[in-house]
Order: C-alpha cells, then structure tokens, then sequence
C-alpha cells in the first residue's frame, strides 16, 4: 500500500522536472484550466408495508472538478465530492446519501467530504494515459451514480484513438471508493463486500483488476451502430467480458433502436474453489422507437445459473429505481414509454417517464418482483442557467417479504468558470 501512496508524486516530481514545462507550456496549465461541477440537494426516502424499518436521508453538497491546461501533452486533475445531512431524520434508518452506518441502521448521520480525484495525464500520438485517482466509464466498472457521490478509482487508464472509428483501452485498478467512503479500500475488500451482502464470507487475494477494451463506431450509412467488447480479469477471483451493439436508423418520420448486450462471468483460482464460486452469464436487450417526443422501449433479460457479480457499478440490461437484473435463474420484462415536451410548449423543459418490469425466477414464483416508476425532470435553465429539479416514485411488490415505496427528490445547480 506504501508503494501505491508514493507512485503518483514520484511521477508528478518526474513529469515537473521534465523539458516538457518550458516557460510557455507551463502558463498552458493555467491559463486553460477548467473549474465546473454542481451543487446538489437530495431528499431520499424509502416506505416498507411491513415491519422493516423506514429509511430517509436529506443531504447537501456538490461534486467540483478542476483541470489544468496541457503543457506539451501533459496535464492534471482533481475534484472535490461532498455529502451532508441537514436535518434529523427521526427514527427512520440511514439511506445511503450520507455517513454514519449501513443502510437501514438507526444512526447518527455523518458527512462526506472526500477528494474524489486527483490524477497526471498524458496526451500524445492519439493516445491519452491517466495515472491516480480517477472516475471511470466502462461498462463493468463505472460511477454508479444511484447515490449522492460516485465511485471513484485508483490506477491508471489508458486510450488510444489512432484509427479511424476505434476506441482501444486498458485498466490497471488497485482501489476504490463507494458512494459514502471518505478512503480508498482495496477492490478485493469491494468483491469480499459483495458476498458478504449475500451472506458469504470469503478471503480474496489483494490482486488488481486489468480491463482490456474495444469500442468501434460501425462505418455504415443506412444505420448508425456501434460496438463495444470489454475484458476483466482480476487473479484468483473472477474474469468477465461485455458485449454490446447499439443500432439506430430511421423509420419513416420515426427512429428505432436495438440495444443487444451479453456479459459472462466466471470465478477462477482460489475463489472458484471456495463457496462464492460461480459461473453464470446475462443476456438481452432494449428495442424501441422514438417519434415527435416520445420513446418507447421494450427490454428484455435473462440471466444464468448464478447471481451477476457486479460491485464497481454495471449495465444490467433492465435496471430501475429499486431493483435490477441480477439474480440467477432470472427472467426480466419490462415497458418504458418517455415524453420530452417540446421548446415552443407550455412545459417546455419538461421530461417524463413511466418505466415497469417483472422479474422471475424460474420454478419459484414466491420469489416474483415486479417494479413500477415514474420520473419527472424540470430544466429551469430558461430561468436560472443550470438549474434544475427532478422528482421520482417507485412502487415494488414482492410476492414474499416487504412491499415498498421509494420517493426522490432532487435540486442540481451546474455552473462552469
């Protein structure tokens, strides 16, 4: 762990010390940095039928990202995130906005105040490397923005873009954090955390993961389409890969859309011979149809023989409010219909959506869920520049346990200097 908190100053020392920070260069970094990010005010509470304790958080804060110029292809980066309650929540448990607890605990309420990100990037011959602290954007490792802070990575990535329509990148991660760690813990503590929320209790390497990615843009005319194939492995725990097309063309004065996707997974060493061990796939996809406002879609998943193991974030095919496709022996169906009121219309800034699916386990009825969800989104820019609200509601029925109700609010204000 040493040897982790001293690589990146080293190679900031280095890069300092480097031709590359000639006079002129070095005012680059400055005169062209950025500042941006956004203030936040979340209200979220969730209802059981049952005896299972209430949960409600209300916090504040805003996530503040900062970025240098280049100076001859170099650069760097920080942000700041921060989570604070405002107000007791009486005797209802902890939701997850803020510190203190497990979700569901009766607690006191803690801040969250973190450095989200802080990282050296290099710039040259079409290909980008960032070494340090850093949010990623892949399809197994990802923010998980469902709380009031992202995840967050450290290591280093790395995309090179030289030719033509193809994205090609890699991933060295040693450690992470959740949505309300204020310090790193090491991705194997992120994959024992995830059997432990099932019950299992195992012992895994302190190994890193690697990734390795394609993202392609198809060159066609008649439709747009683009793939993306990702690889993960991590030693003596577990290698997966993600597959995914997304098609679009033109359908009269319509739009469709299909969005096929498949993961594998599989535990491998020392976890493949413990009781986590599992071996187990997802497969789906959404099919829809855009037309003056609306947007239809229809989804459909099915997963394998074992739970999808998926602790840095994900794209399940069918993920809602509440609940996601992740269960073996799983099928999912589900129906979205959204409308974006247009500019010139009394509710212009306004979007909507109601969003169901069922999920089944094959031959075990009493383990049924189906989940209904309504969103509502006002973009205030036209009165404030960056403001805006949302409001959402899910409604989930359990055949066995709890029904619930959960209800979000949100208040964003996004500012760039």
């Amino acid at each position: 762990m040493m040897m982790k908190t001293k690589l990146l100053p080293l190679v900031v020392a280095c890069l300092a010390a480097s031709p590359a920070f000639a006079a002129d260069p070095m005012g680059n970094l400055f005169n062209d940095g950025t500042v941006n990010g956004q203030f936040q005010l979340f209200d979220f509470q969730r209802n059981f039928d049952g005896d299972s304790t209430d949960r409600r958080d209300t916090s504040f804060g805003g996530l503040f990202y900062l970025r240098s110029g280049e100076a001859n292809g170099i650069s760097f980066g920080s942000s700041f995130a921060s989570a604070n309650p405002i107000w007791d929540a009486n005797d209802d448990g902890l939701y997850g906005l803020v510190g203190g607890g497990a979700p569901g605990s009766v607690v006191e309420r803690t801040s969250v105040n973190r450095l989200q990100e802080y990282f050296v990037s290099g710039n040259w011959y079409d290909t980008k490397i960032v070494v340090g602290a850093q949010e990623l954007r892949t399809p197994m490792m990802n923010p998980f923005p469902l709380r009031a802070i992202p995840f967050t990575y450290r290591g280093a990535s790395i995309k090179n873009t030289s030719i033509e329509n193809l994205g090609v990148s890699a991933l060295y991660i040693t450690d992470y954090m959740g949505w309300t760690n204020e310090e790193f813990a090491s991705v194997a503590d992120g994959i024992r955390g995830e059997f432990a929320r099932k019950g299992v209790f195992i012992d895994v390497e302190d190994n890193p993961i690697y990734a390795l990615g394609l993202d392609y843009n198809l060159p066609l005319e008649s439709v747009k389409a683009k793939t993306s194939l990702w690889y993960y492995s991590m030693e003596d725990v577990y290698n997966q890969y993600h597959v995914k097309l997304d098609m679009s063309g033109e359908m009269g004065a319509a739009n469709w859309y299909f969005i096929p996707s498949y993961l594998k997974q599989d535990s491998t060493g020392l976890l493949d011979q413990s009781a986590a061990q599992f071996d187990t796939y997802q497969a789906g996809f959404h099919l829809g149809m855009k037309w003056n406002g609306f947007d239809a879609t229809f989804k459909y998943v099915t997963t394998g023989d074992g739970d999808v193991v998926a602790p840095f974030g994900d794209e399940k095919v069918i993920i809602q409010q509440v609940v996601q496709s992740s269960r073996a022996n799983e099928d999912g169906y589900g129906a979205q219909l959204a409308y974006n009121f247009s500019p010139d219309s009394a509710l212009s800034g306004v979007s909507t959506y109601l969003n169901w699916a069922s999920y089944e386990i094959d031959g075990d009825s009493s383990k049924d869920i189906d989940e209904t969800d309504f969103s509502v989104v006002y973009d205030l820019a036209k009165y404030v520049d960056g403001l805006s609200v949302r409001a959402r509601h899910a409604i989930v029925n359990y055949s066995t346990g709890d029904d619930l109700t959960d209800t979000r609010f949100y208040v964003y204000y996004k500012f760039a200097l």
